[in-house]
């Protein structure tokens, strides 16, 4: 099995979110799984906004035109990004929580994923998502309580963008409270970190 992490924290020295993804891998490894784990961090990696550069090169190959050498780079820094995440079998998606979301960088990195023929497709009944068969967990660390007000934006938006391109099995552990109670941050981490790990066992005996 092959997954790959998907890290959308720009800090340098590890963060909260990744010391839980670490378990969740950890455990998942232990389960007698044969797992390679492929890393992208994503403001690390080369990736490539939605300029009008790409909606050009992308007019011209609906109609069969030439691309200019401008367009070719462009589009293939995005094929590039969805070549890795179609060759993964599970994707481990770890996000801080910015203003109700995630990074902007994980949206630029959204859009490599949504090609038409590629990931999805439209059809006479209406879109279709092209990638089965893969599983997506997702890892946040939200300083404050967000659960039942409706207004993590990033955990509603990232799992219908998966279901979009296909991908239904979805989980996530939401580790939520650290800076709004800081005499109980220790106690949250670690409780997340048993979920991660739970998860880990769970998925294991699935997969």
């Amino acid at each position: 099995m092959k997954v790959l992490y998907i890290n959308a924290n720009p800090r340098n020295k590890k963060s909260v979110s990744e010391e839980i993804a670490d378990v969740f891998i950890e455990q998942f490894k232990e389960q007698g799984k044969s797992v390679e784990v492929e890393y992208a961090h994503l403001y690390e990696m080369e990736l490539q906004d939605i300029d009008e550069e790409v909606l050009a090169a992308w007019g011209k190959k609906r109609s069969g035109e030439p691309l200019t050498e401008g367009e070719e780079n462009k589009t293939k820094v995005m094929d590039k990004v969805l070549e890795q995440f179609l060759a993964a079998d599970l994707y481990v998606f770890i996000t801080p929580f910015w203003n109700l979301l995630f990074p902007p960088r994980l949206k630029t990195y959204i859009d490599s994923l949504c090609i038409p023929g590629k990931s999805f497709r439209y059809t006479a009944n209406g879109q279709e998502g092209l990638i089965s068969g893969k599983r997506v967990v997702h890892i946040q660390v939200v300083g404050g309580v967000y659960k039942g007000t409706g207004l993590n934006f990033s955990e509603d938006y990232l799992r219908e963008i998966m279901r979009f391109v296909g991908i239904k099995e979805y989980d996530s552990v939401i580790c939520e409270g650290m800076s709004q109670f800081p005499e109980l941050a220790g106690k949250i981490l670690e409780d997340s970190k048993k979920e991660a790990s739970e998860l880990a066992h769970k998925l294991a005996r699935i997969e």
